[in-house]
């Protein structure tokens, strides 16, 4: 399976070992008879940088776990109060490395007014990869929370007001896909895989462009009715990406692959 391009796409944003072990698997992935690519965007880009044969990539998107369409009340109440998350909020959840551009986040969030940030902090999720140190400065300067366990990422993310993911490059974007699926509104980029991922279901930017995520935060954190909107698509659109799909679509194409 090829989650994603990005060593190939963008090798000056990873460490050495990262690059080391994708050029390993490529010989894998040319000997392979058959792959999944976990969306269009990533089997184009293999196609593309690779030269792999179209033919033998079968796209089937990657699933989002059933707690997500499902998250209480009282679950999102309890993480609340576990991480005294006392006031409305803007979420991100993933490694904090420069693909993710969490300087780019921080810098739009810094640039909200002071009245928007007092009602809205910024909360950052997710373990410390391999950022720099001044990113690193920089994330612990708003609520960083670390790593979460897995029970909590459902109801913080439901908890979110609004869930802001501008990332440079994602083979299929499983924190934006969980945020539809827990009925917070996305705002996320509009590069890679991620279009084809939201649909019309987020608010797409320029993840490059300072003005159009610090505009498209203002927008959804001032318009409750534009929230309910989009998270009413966003719901509706994580349905398609559910792991019994995938695990039909991925049983045809082993047997296909093995002839039977």
């Amino acid at each position: 399976t090829i989650h994603d391009m990005t060593c190939w796409m963008m090798p000056e944003l990873h460490p050495a070992a990262n690059l080391r072990a994708d050029r390993n698997f490529e010989g894998t992935l040319r000997r392979a008879d058959g792959l999944i690519a976990v969306s269009e965007s990533t089997k184009t880009d293999a196609v593309r940088v690779l030269g792999l044969r179209p033919e033998k990539i079968a796209v089937i998107h990657s699933g989002i776990a059933a707690p997500f369409f499902d998250v209480s009340g009282e679950a999102i109440d309890a993480v609340r109060a576990r991480y005294s998350l006392n006031r409305a909020f803007v979420l991100f959840i993933g490694t904090i490395e420069p693909r993710k551009n969490i300087d780019m986040l921080l810098d739009a969030y810094e640039a909200l007014p002071a009245p928007m940030r007092q009602e809205f902090e910024l909360v950052v999720a997710g373990p410390m990869g391999w950022a720099s140190a001044e990113t690193a400065a920089r994330v612990r300067s708003v609520r960083y929370l670390g790593y979460v366990p897995e029970p909590d990422i459902a109801p913080l993310t439901a908890a979110a007001t609004v869930f802001a993911y501008p990332s440079l490059y994602e083979g299929f974007g499983f924190p934006v896909a969980q945020a539809m699926a827990a009925g917070t509104p996305v705002i996320t980029s509009n590069v890679s895989s991620l279009p084809e991922i939201t649909g019309d279901a987020a608010m797409l930017i320029d993840p490059r462009s300072l003005g159009e995520l610090r505009d498209a935060l203002s927008r959804l954190l001032l318009s409750p009715t534009l929230r309910i909107e989009l998270a009413a698509k966003g719901r509706a659109r994580a349905g398609a990406f559910r792991w019994e799909a995938c695990a039909a679509q991925s049983l045809v194409f082993f047997r296909e692959v093995a002839g039977g």
